[in-house]
């Protein structure tokens, strides 16, 4: 796949991450200093959020976040420098154990990658078994990512309940 950004085309490196294929598990040291493994099975489902620019982090994005806090974790990967991640997080109040800008071994893993020291824009969202649900990499990596469509997959993914063979069903009760 080739993403632009700014004025510049880039070919996605690594191999591309289908929808309903296994997430890749990656360690990522993040913000605040922690070392994380994620992107495998998790007891709450995983929205990694990748973007070249920590500022195109916004509130529409946040709110939707916000709204499902309670049952998803979110992992923000960016290629901004430190400088740049510390004054969004204030600004949001994120917390610093779920951002990173050590994103080239992720990047290349998840195929996202644009270049050593660039990561494209893209969402995942990956449930308990560690499964991708739902991706997106807009073509274009200063175009933001349809929310919308976000949301409702998000809502789609949390809110599904397993069917088939349960105990109860085969017995009939």
């Amino acid at each position: 796949m080739e993403v632009k950004y700014k004025k510049e085309f880039y070919i996605l490196k690594q191999k591309e991450k289908k929808v309903d294929s296994e997430a890749p598990a990656i360690r990522v040291e993040m913000i605040d200093g922690q070392t994380k493994v994620i992107g495998m099975m998790a007891p709450k489902i995983q929205v990694m959020l990748t973007s070249p620019n920590i500022k195109d982090y916004n509130n529409g994005l946040h709110d939707i976040l916000k709204k499902f806090q309670s049952k998803i974790l979110v992992y923000i990967i960016t290629s901004s420098p430190l400088s740049e991640i510390k004054k969004v997080t204030t600004m949001f109040e994120l917390d610093e154990s779920t951002v990173s800008n050590d994103f080239n071994k992720f990047s290349l893993k998840f195929g996202v990658n644009l270049s050593e020291n660039l990561i494209a824009k893209s969402a995942f969202i990956i449930d308990k078994e560690g499964l991708i649900k739902y991706k997106e990499i807009p073509s274009n990596a200063e175009h933001k990512l349809d929310l919308d469509e976000f949301e409702v997959a998000l809502e789609e993914v949390i809110n599904f309940k397993v069917k088939g063979h349960t105990h109860e069903n085969w017995m009939g009760v």
